[in-house]
C-alpha cells in the first residue's frame, strides 16, 4: 500500500478503507507492464484506447506519455546517462 499523496488516484491504484492510503490493482498494473512493450511499436493514442478496453479504467494519451517518460527516468541506466550528460558527480554504479 502507498500512502496517498494527492487527491488523483493513479492509474494501478483504488483508494483503500483507510482514505489515506491506495492499494495496486494487479490487473491494471501487469497491463501497464504490457503497455510499455506495445509503446515501443504504437502510438499513446492506441496504447491508452488499449489499455481503456482491458481495464475498463480510462486514462488518456498524455497522462499515458507521462507515465512513460516518468518510466524512462526512472530507470538506472537513463539515471546514468543524464547525470553523465550533465557532468554531475557520479553517484550511481
Amino acid at each position: 500500500m502507498l500512502k496517498r499523496k494527492s487527491s488523483t488516484i493513479p492509474f494501478g491504484y483504488k483508494l483503500s478503507e483507510n482514505k489515506k492510503y491506495l492499494e495496486p490493482i494487479e490487473e491494471e498494473l501487469d497491463a501497464l507492464e504490457q503497455a510499455k512493450e506495445y509503446l515501443k511499436n504504437c502510438s499513446y493514442r492506441e496504447v491508452a484506447h488499449w489499455l481503456f478496453k482491458k481495464t475498463g479504467r480510462y486514462i488518456s494519451h498524455v497522462g499515458l506519455r507521462k507515465l512513460n517518460k516518468k518510466w524512462q527516468t526512472l530507470n538506472p541506466q537513463n539515471l546514468k546517462q543524464i547525470v553523465e550528460e550533465r557532468g554531475e558527480i557520479d553517484i550511481l554504479p
